[in-house]
């Protein structure tokens, strides 16, 4: 495991970067159960038009994945971030927001990245090709608190294969298993950009456009369950902000992304 890095400077420079941005201000906590809890908290009081508070960790204890899984951090390796915000402040659906969210994950990212495929599975995982074997990289999650929407976003940072949690050991890469040599607050930095230019400049076009250059779930075959109904079949078109295309066995269908799982 590698040793945490000082955070003294994380602050000042983290609000260098969001000056001008739509985030309003930055917290750095040097250890946290949860980021998503901690931006939540943060914004107690404030209405419902609040303007982003961007929280960032050097160490998080009890990270959230999608639907009640754990995020495994390993200690001082990963970079988890969370934004919380009024609901009303960007008025974007929760797809919406997931996609945006993702793709600035993915950006982020690929400015410290050279030579490595990265690709964006739906809802909003980032993945990178190793070995002709898709990777996680970073996740993303959306959740609603008393007056806050709270987006967590997780960057696997510099694990080595003894880091990971033997659940995602065979699934997971880290930037410093790709090569990369930036510092965590410099992706952190890198992050704070993209997630200002896709949630306050991308218009719902940039979106799509983005999302169909690097959708790593087209051609697959998948099993999905809309409305408690399963449906399999192979991906033909997702439109991240309304709904996925499957060719199955009685032809095309579409299912709405507010509703729909992918379940295999």
């Amino acid at each position: 495991m590698n040793s945490p890095e000082q955070i003294t400077t994380w602050p000042d420079q983290l609000e260098s970067v969001i000056e001008g941005t739509c985030i309003e201000r930055a917290l750095v906590f040097e250890d946290t159960l949860s980021t998503q809890d901690a931006a939540a908290r943060a914004c107690v009081g404030f209405d419902l038009l609040h303007p982003p508070t961007l929280v960032v960790a050097s160490i998080q204890r009890m990270g959230r994945g999608q639907r009640a899984s754990n995020w495994y951090d390993a200690e001082g390796c990963t970079l988890p971030c969370s934004l919380a915000f009024g609901p009303k402040y960007f008025n974007l659906s929760d797809p919406n927001l997931a996609a945006r969210a993702g793709l600035a994950a993915l950006d982020a990212i690929r400015e410290h990245t050279t030579g490595h495929q990265l690709a964006i599975k739906w809802p909003n995982d980032v993945l990178v090709r190793v070995n002709n074997i898709q990777r996680k990289i970073a996740g993303v999650l959306i959740e609603h608190a008393a007056n806050s929407i709270v987006i967590g976003i997780g960057i696997n940072c510099t694990q080595n294969d003894s880091d990971y949690h033997p659940i995602i050991k065979d699934r997971a890469v880290s930037l410093s298993q790709l090569g990369v040599q930036s510092s965590r607050i410099e992706i952190a930095c890198s992050l704070a950009k993209s997630l200002d230019y896709w949630l306050s400049q991308a218009s719902e076009e940039d979106v799509r456009a983005a999302w169909d250059a690097r959708d790593a779930l087209i051609g697959n075959h998948v099993k999905a369950v809309y409305n408690n109904q399963p449906y399999s079949g192979e991906v033909k078109h997702i439109d991240p902000l309304d709904h996925i295309e499957l060719l199955t066995e009685s032809g095309i269908v579409r299912l709405p992304v507010t509703q729909t799982r992918i379940v295999g």
